[in-house]
């Protein structure tokens, strides 16, 4: 069932039927390939002693939202990942330097918000993040109100209840702010910047909460992009549906 789970997430987020000789398919292959690696250890995370889940379950969850991230927002605009690729394959990349074609948190996954979308000033250089104002505007809100159309609880399953707290705008909303929250949370593991006991603050709970609301997060917005219409390597709705109830099936405890 395991290897079913793992294949669900990885069509949700990252597509399917890859072509070795198209770039955007390259990429997005080595990201599940990347991905599975991480879902893998994920799986075991509850075994291990807490001092050792402390401090390898932050790590592993901030790379399962990462890694998740691109692969989504390469389906949904992907000249961001083709050119950071396209940069990495140059003689002169250097790996101990910041790089303008690297993805960033703020401005690529989320952004500052605008007052006024029309505005010429605000469509001089729009933000292309995937839960920046204008993604959000266009695109996300009406993916999340097809979901709630199509769907129900007996296609989505067990998530369906935390879906529909609310209405569409207000799922997307809420999705923006938990995923910064919970990128905030796990960087505090993975960047040693806690000056008290580590396993005080990530207790074995703690990370093992952080990384189901980290499957929840990917899960819908690999969701929701399966309900954009020009999404790149989207599941039918059925499918995606069932991808999304497998997905479920993948939290820790």
């Amino acid at each position: 069932m395991e290897s079913n789970q793992n294949e669900s997430l990885l069509k949700l987020v990252c597509g399917y039927s890859f072509e070795s000789e198209i770039e955007i398919d390259m990429i997005l292959q080595h990201i599940a390939n990347s991905l599975e690696k991480i879902i893998n250890e994920i799986i075991v995370l509850p075994s291990l002693e807490d001092d050792r889940l402390s401090l390898y379950g932050p790590y592993l969850g901030r790379s399962l939202l990462e890694l998740s991230l691109m692969a989504l927002l390469g389906r949904i605009d992907p000249f961001k990942i083709i050119l950071m690729k396209r940069k990495q394959e140059q003689s002169d990349y250097e790996l101990g330097k910041p790089h303008s074609s690297a993805i960033r948190w703020q401005g690529d996954v989320v952004d500052k918000a605008v007052s006024d979308l029309w505005a010429e000033k605000s469509l001089n250089s729009p933000t292309r993040a995937i839960l920046g104002a204008y993604q959000i505007e266009l695109v996300m809100i009406k993916s999340a109100q097809r979901i709630f159309d199509e769907g129900n609880e007996q296609t989505i399953g067990e998530w369906y209840t935390e879906l529909t707290q609310t209405d569409a705008k207000g799922l997307v909303e809420k999705l923006k702010s938990r995923i910064n929250t919970i990128y905030s949370s796990l960087s505090k593991g993975v960047h040693h910047e806690l000056l008290i006991p580590h396993e005080s603050v990530m207790d074995r709970d703690t990370v093992l909460t952080l990384i189901n609301d980290t499957l929840f997060i990917v899960g819908t917005l690999g969701l929701l992009v399966s309900r954009i219409p020009y999404a790149y390597q989207k599941c039918p709705q059925d499918e995606s549906f069932m991808h999304y109830k497998n997905v479920k099936g993948l939290e820790v405890i």
